[in-house]
């Protein structure tokens, strides 16, 4: 991993200026509280739901007394120098953990787990700057497979709710399946007037006639006879017998 991640080689430095830095979440002039100490303390950690690169983490007091924790969780990688950077500067003071009370973060141990410059860590452990207390988490544990694909790790403080961590990461909502549309039945269509004639078997439309109205009779057609005249049946002449000479 790259030098920017190698915190612990200055932490003796680190735990003594946040041994005298001012209670996290502690109102002007309250008491110090005693730090939490192993056996007080329970720690989870697990992959972010279709995110295998973000592990989540929380931790919970499990003491019947207000014990202190770092803001920011310690997580290394085993095998690895270094370890995971508070994101956004976000990292000083102490924070005071009521009994029963959960916090949460989120670390995100590698942007794109195929990135050529990836490390394979074989753990991840989780505690605070000063190292009274922590818990180390197998990659099978985390869901991340047989090994934690780790560059430029970083962590977020201790978070009131998992949601808080997710958007202290600058996570977004989990992708989600889109719930399939119910199948729609088909209006069908009015038939037309006038059906087109189906293709025959040669492929060539079959001409269909088109109906010849029948015919009305026309009156005979008259010729004016040069008078003006209607003309009229010639009559045959009569013929006389003849008489007696």
């Amino acid at each position: 991993m790259r030098s920017a991640i190698a915190v612990p080689t200055a932490s003796a430095a680190v735990a003594a200026l946040l041994l005298t830095a001012p209670p996290g979440q502690a109102a002007p002039g309250a008491p110090r509280v005693a730090p939490c100490v192993q056996g007080e303390l329970t720690l989870r950690a697990a992959t972010v739901p279709h995110r295998p690169t973000v592990v989540r983490v929380s931790v919970t007091n499990r003491s019947g007394r207000t014990c202190a924790i770092d803001r920011v969780p310690l997580v290394t990688f085993g095998g690895l120098d270094g370890a995971a950077l508070p994101v956004s500067g976000d990292g000083t003071g102490r924070l005071r953990l009521a009994s029963g009370a959960t916090v949460h973060a989120d670390v995100r141990t590698i942007v794109r787990a195929a990135d050529p410059q990836a490390r394979k860590a074989a753990s991840v452990t989780v505690g605070d700057w000063t190292g009274r207390w922590g818990r180390v988490f197998a990659p099978a544990r985390l869901g991340t497979g047989s090994k934690v694909a780790v560059w430029e790790p970083v962590t977020t403080s201790w978070q009131p709710s998992t949601a808080a961590a997710d958007r202290a990461l600058g996570l977004g909502a989990a992708p989600r399946t889109s719930p399939k549309p119910a199948p729609t039945r088909a209006t069908p269509s009015p038939t037309p007037t006038s059906a087109t004639p189906s293709p025959s078997p040669t492929g060539r439309v079959p001409h269909r006639p088109s109906p010849t109205p029948p015919a009305s009779p026309s009156p005979a057609p008259t010729s004016p006879s040069p008078t003006g005249a209607t003309p009229t049946s010639p009559v045959s002449p009569s013929v006389s017998s003849p008489g007696p000479s």
